[in-house]
């Protein structure tokens, strides 16, 4: 195929794999964090200084744990359309090779 490019479908079933791991270990680091942040209680303290204090960081904080939730879904999600992917290039191939046969 001089000058144009070939799709090994299981190069993609093998990233795919490697995303979906991403995903594993960014959803275990969540848990993780989410679980030492809830056992450390209220560290702000019920002072003015410490409610506000808290008024900033705990929003943030959430935000965060969000932003970390939404990775780990998208790298699993981007193993999904990897195996998908992989899938219609075999059919797609299935497919054209079956035109070649014997007439």
């Amino acid at each position: 195929m001089a000058g144009g490019f070939g799709t090994r479908p299981e190069d993609l079933e093998a990233a795919a794999a490697r995303f979906d791991e991403a995903a594993r270990i960014a959803a275990d680091a969540c848990a993780s964090l989410r679980s030492s942040l809830s056992g450390l209680g209220d560290v702000a303290g019920d002072d003015e200084q410490g409610r506000t204090f808290a008024a900033r960081y705990d929003p943030k904080a959430a935000e965060g744990m969000t932003a970390i939730e939404q990775e780990a879904t998208g790298l699993g999600a981007l193993g999904g359309a990897l195996r998908s992917t992989a899938a219609d290039y075999r059919a797609g191939e299935g497919g054209a090779a079956a035109g070649f046969g014997p007439r």
